[in-house]
C-alpha cells in the first residue's frame, strides 16, 4: 500500500471509529437498544463502576437506566484516536445529564468524564471491545424555568425508536 494510500486508510479508520463513539451517545438519548448493540461487541470488557462485564450484558443494564429519566442528553468531544491495523486506542470526553423527579422536585444531573477505549475492527466493522469510564465530575441542579425563552422552544418528548422525529442513521 501507498503512503497516501496509508494515510487514507488512517482517516478512514479514525472516522469510523468516532462514528461508533457517536452513535454510543444518540443510542442513549434515544433509549436505542439496537443501535448501541452496533456500538458495543458482544464480548466487550466494559467497566463503569457500577457496571462490570460483558457488552452484551451491560446494554439493558444503561437502556433500563436511561428509560429512568424524563429527558437525556449525551456528548462525546472529538476523541483522540490511534489506529494500529485492527485496533485502535482512544479517549474521549463526555457530558451528559439526565432529568428526574426526586422528591418532588424536577431535578437535573450533568456528568462529566471521560471514555477509555480499545476498538477492533471485525468483519469489516469497528466496534468498541473494552471500555473504562471515568467521572471526572457532577452536578446535581433543580430544573428552572427561563422565562421568555423555555415555553417557545420545542421540547423532545418522548425519545425512543418509535418517536416520530427518529431516523436510523
Amino acid at each position: 500500500m501507498s503512503a497516501d494510500n496509508a494515510a487514507l486508510q488512517e482517516l478512514l479508520d479514525k472516522q469510523a471509529c468516532q462514528e461508533v463513539l457517536t452513535r454510543y451517545a444518540r443510542a442513549l438519548d434515544w433509549v436505542d437498544e439496537e443501535a448501541l448493540k452496533t456500538v458495543f461487541f458482544p464480548d466487550a470488557e466494559i467497566d463503569y463502576g457500577f457496571f462490570k462485564g460483558s457488552g452484551a450484558d451491560f446494554i439493558p443494564v444503561v437502556i433500563e437506566l436511561e428509560q429512568g429519566f424524563s429527558r437525556r442528553w449525551h456528548n462525546n468531544g472529538p476523541a483522540l484516536i490511534q489506529i494500529n491495523g485492527d485496533t485502535a486506542e482512544a479517549e474521549s470526553y463526555g457530558m451528559a445529564s439526565t432529568v428526574s423527579e426526586q422528591d418532588g422536585q424536577t431535578m437535573t444531573n450533568i456528568f462529566g468524564g471521560r471514555y477509555i477505549d480499545r476498538l477492533e475492527r471485525r468483519d469489516d466493522q469497528w466496534g468498541i471491545a473494552k471500555r473504562l469510564y471515568l467521572l471526572d465530575w457532577q452536578r446535581s441542579l433543580a430544573m428552572d424555568a427561563v422565562p421568555g425563552v423555555v415555553p417557545v422552544l420545542p421540547w423532545l418528548d418522548g425519545a425512543s425508536p418509535s418517536h416520530p422525529l427518529y431516523r436510523r442513521l
